[in-house]
């Protein structure tokens, strides 16, 4: 299994994302907060780029669809939720249809999506042993595709990234990593024994701590705390092994 990263939208990674599989990841904060949707018992996300976009789908299935998302960190206005993941809990969103449109990661897996990758998967520092697991087991090149900021490189995507592949290389299996592989996974050394710190310290954690939602970081950095792997079909996001087809309705 040969792994690479995409270290930011548009920057090249060594493997192709055409017919390999892409593993997205926006861990501040919108793969954490789709993760957790996904672990409080949501039905299906459905990644949406513009809020004008999550509107008209709300429109099309009705009520029951919330509304989740944010623009530069903050709730877009009448939306149901922002992107905090601790907002996404049994509560809120259990049982319920979420549309989730974000400045970075929902763009990512849509990018992913047209350019062939399949399966697609949500990753996060919660369930990055389960994504590392799901990979070994399918044994496919894969991509870990970094949403970035603003398209240049978001080192705590990459921190990520480096988790992931860390957690491949701690089980049996036979794993080439290529050079931006690599690079992750020593980005991820330099943190992993106080990760809280390590996310604070990126521009994206600083940004974050600024508008309120240091809670946040210490959230999203529990490695391995969630078994959910989200995946994503060009459609929507269920757990993996359940995802509808084009053509389907989430029930």
């Amino acid at each position: 299994m040969r792994i690479a990263v995409m270290l930011a939208p548009g920057v090249e990674a060594e493997v192709d994302l055409a017919g390999s599989t892409a593993v997205v990841v926006d861990v501040l904060r919108a793969t954490t907060s789709m993760t957790a949707a996904l672990e409080a018992g949501v039905r299906a996300i459905y990644p949406v780029l513009e809020p004008e976009d999550a509107w008209q789908l709300q429109h099309s299935l009705g009520g029951e669809l919330l509304l989740g998302g944010e623009r530069g960190g903050l709730k877009i206005s009448g939306f149901d939720l922002g992107n905090s993941p601790r907002e996404y809990t049994t509560s809120s969103v259990g049982g319920r249809l979420l549309a989730m449109t974000t400045t970075n990661g929902t763009r990512a897996m849509a990018v992913a999506h047209a350019a062939g990758a399949e399966p697609i998967y949500v990753a996060s520092l919660r369930n990055a042993t389960a994504v590392a697991r799901r990979l070994v087991r399918e044994a496919r090149p894969a991509v870990i595709y970094c949403a970035g900021t603003a398209g240049k490189v978001s080192l705590d995507d990459v921190i990520c990234a480096g988790a992931i592949i860390t957690a491949c290389g701690d089980m049996p299996a036979e794993v080439e990593l290529t050079d931006t592989a690599r690079l992750a996974a020593a980005a991820f050394g330099e943190v992993r024994k106080d990760l809280v710190r390590g996310l604070r310290d990126t521009a994206h954690g600083r940004r974050l701590v600024e508008l309120g939602f240091g809670a946040d970081l210490e959230y999203a950095a529990q490695v391995g705390a969630s078994l959910v792997v989200g995946e994503y079909d060009g459609l929507m996001i269920r757990p993996a092994g359940h995802v509808l087809r084009h053509g389907e309705q989430a029930r």
